[in-house]
């Protein structure tokens, strides 16, 4: 692993992802990042967060054919709402951890996992549907009003 030092820009780039727990992309990241340091340009931007998931110091994960920063780099799974777009985190330590450990294959020695899981959100199964939906994913029982 290169050493890199650690410059202004790059500290504020980290700081940005620390202080979120949304998974941004680079544009929102050079966005907000761009209002503490006016002069940040993009390609420093790219550039640092590259650097920083080199050193470990965030992750990036590719979704739907964009790339999404995560500042927390343990093991956890991602849920992506298939209707708007939303990731939420589900951690299961042990649920990685296994696949790992079951992984089997003389020509590759894996040491890491990245499990994305793809369907809808409460609030788009709610909307999407128009109905709530119980744990199991079946609609709950009602009434028949008028019959």
């Amino acid at each position: 692993m290169a050493e890199f030092r650690n410059t202004v820009q790059m500290q504020k780039v980290l700081d940005y992802m620390n202080s979120v727990k949304s998974h941004p992309n680079a544009e929102t990241i050079y966005g907000q990042v761009k209002t503490e340091v006016p002069s940040i340009t993009r390609a420093t931007v790219y550039r640092n967060l590259n650097k920083l998931v080199e050193q470990n110091q965030i992750s990036r994960l590719e979704i739907n054919g964009e790339f999404r920063f995560d500042a927390d780099c343990g093991l956890h799974e991602h849920c992506v709402c298939k209707n708007c777009g939303s990731i939420i985190e589900y951690v299961n330590n042990n649920f990685p951890k296994n696949l790992l450990k079951k992984f089997n294959s003389d020509k590759f020695d894996a040491d890491s996992v990245n499990v994305i899981f793809y369907g809808l959100c409460n609030n788009c199964k709610t909307t999407f549907l128009g109905k709530r939906l119980n744990k199991k994913g079946m609609l709950k029982s009602s009434k028949n009003k008028g019959r």
